[in-house]
C-alpha cells in the first residue's frame, strides 16, 4: 500500500506571485531612493556652503573698518574718520556719548578713508575690511585622490566697495558694501550675501582684572 505525503512543504502560487511583486517593487524603488538621497546630500552641501559664507562674512565684519581709521596709540580700535562734523576739542560727533571707552573720532581730522583703487591685500596681515577685497578661495577641502571627492568644489569671492545706504551715498566714503559670491564647480552662482558697514567707529574693550 502506497501512502502519499500530503504534508510536504512547498510554495503556493499566491506566495510566488507575492514574492515576484515584492521583488518588482524593490527593483523600482531602490533607484528612486538612491536618487532622492543624492539630491538630499547635494542640498545639504549647498546649505553648508551658504552657512560657511555667512560665517566668513561675519568674520570680515569683525575687522577694522578702514586702515586709516586705526589709531596708532597702542590700540587697534577703529575710530570715526572725520566726515566734517567731529568736534575738534572732544573728538565726538553728534550722538556720541561723552564717556570713556565709547566711540569717538580720530585725533587727526585731516585723515581720509582709503581710496577705492587701493582696496585689496596690502602684503601684510589682515587689519581692515579693504584687505579682503577680491579674495577667491576654496570653501571646502576636496579629496583629489578620488574621481568626485567628498564634497563639491565651492568657492567664495569677496568684493568691497563704497555704497549707498539711506542718506549716505558712495561719494561720501562713509559706507562700505561687502558682497560675497558663492559659486560651485560649474561656476554657477549658488548664493550672494551682502552687508553694509558704516564709518561709525567702535568702542574700546574694557579690560577685566581678577
Amino acid at each position: 500500500m502506497v501512502r502519499h505525503n500530503l504534508n510536504r512543504l512547498a510554495f503556493t502560487l499566491i506566495e510566488v506571485l507575492f514574492a515576484i511583486m515584492i521583488m518588482g517593487i524593490t527593483m523600482v524603488s531602490v533607484p528612486v531612493i538612491m536618487s532622492s538621497n543624492a539630491k538630499g546630500f547635494d542640498t545639504t552641501i549647498i546649505q553648508e556652503a551658504i552657512f560657511a559664507a555667512s560665517a566668513e562674512l561675519n568674520q570680515v565684519l569683525a575687522l577694522s573698518w578702514d586702515e586709516n581709521s586705526i589709531e596708532n596709540n597702542n590700540t587697534t580700535a577703529t575710530r570715526v574718520i572725520n566726515p566734517g562734523d567731529c568736534n575738534n576739542d572732544t573728538k565726538l560727533r553728534p550722538g556720541h556719548i561723552n564717556q570713556p571707552l565709547h566711540r569717538r573720532c580720530l585725533d587727526n581730522n585731516a585723515t581720509t578713508p582709503t581710496d577705492l583703487a587701493n582696496f585689496g591685500p596690502d602684503g601684510g596681515d589682515l587689519d581692515d575690511i579693504d584687505d579682503i577685497n577680491v579674495n577667491i578661495k576654496d570653501m571646502f577641502l576636496n579629496d583629489s585622490t578620488t574621481s568626485t571627492g567628498y564634497k563639491h568644489a565651492y568657492q567664495s569671492e569677496f568684493s568691497i566697495a563704497y555704497g549707498d545706504i539711506g542718506d549716505v551715498n558712495a561719494t561720501s566714503q562713509n559706507a562700505k558694501l561687502i558682497v560675497i559670491t558663492v559659486r560651485d564647480d560649474q561656476n554657477t552662482i549658488v548664493t550672494v550675501l551682502r552687508s553694509y558697514t558704516l564709518n561709525i567707529g567702535e568702542v574700546d574693550f574694557h579690560k577685566r582684572t581678577y
